[in-house]
């Protein structure tokens, strides 16, 4: 058994293959091969992507809409009662087979604020400046850098605050 510690990998485990995490340690078995990813305070993790995705200036990608259902911890019927649609549309928005709309997005977003107070969460720069643009076919990587002791924090955020 190998570990590398500071690693960076995709977090593919977690639904959001465009999301990087920094600063994991990983461990591969020298048999067979097989990586290990240890990721310390996921619950800490999430809520800083949830802040991520309902902070960003675009419409939200179908793996982000799933991944903010899960994180508010909602069965796909329990979401679509919520947002006022049918268990077939959350469907739809959450593989891509529909766009969800700029209304029902911006529901969402609010759905994840209140569902998780926060002092970082302010209603009013989440829908500041929100581009009704779509959401695009290939997602940019989305970085979070693991600080230890400090814990999951976004990856530019930690930059400009070292520069």
């Amino acid at each position: 058994m190998t570990t590398e510690r500071n690693a960076v990998r995709r977090y593919d485990v977690g639904g959001l293959p465009h999301v990087e995490l920094h600063g994991v340690e990983v461990s591969k078995c020298t048999a067979c091969g097989v990586e290990t990813v240890a990721i310390p305070r996921v619950g800490q993790l999430h809520r800083v992507l949830a802040q991520g995705f309902v902070t960003q200036h675009r419409m939200l990608a179908p793996v982000e809409v799933r991944f903010l259902r899960k994180h508010m911890g909602l069965s796909s019927a329990d979401f679509a009662q919520r947002m006022g649609v049918a268990r077939e549309t959350v469907s739809r928005w959450e593989t891509g087979a529909a766009p969800m709309g700029a209304v029902a997005d911006r529901l969402l977003r609010l759905l994840v604020v209140t569902h998780e107070p926060s002092e970082s969460y302010v209603v009013d720069d989440l829908l500041r400046d929100l581009n009704d643009r779509a959401a695009p076919e290939k997602l940019s990587s989305v970085a979070v850098q693991n600080r230890k002791e400090k814990g999951w924090a976004p990856k530019e955020r930690l930059e400009l605050a070292e520069a």
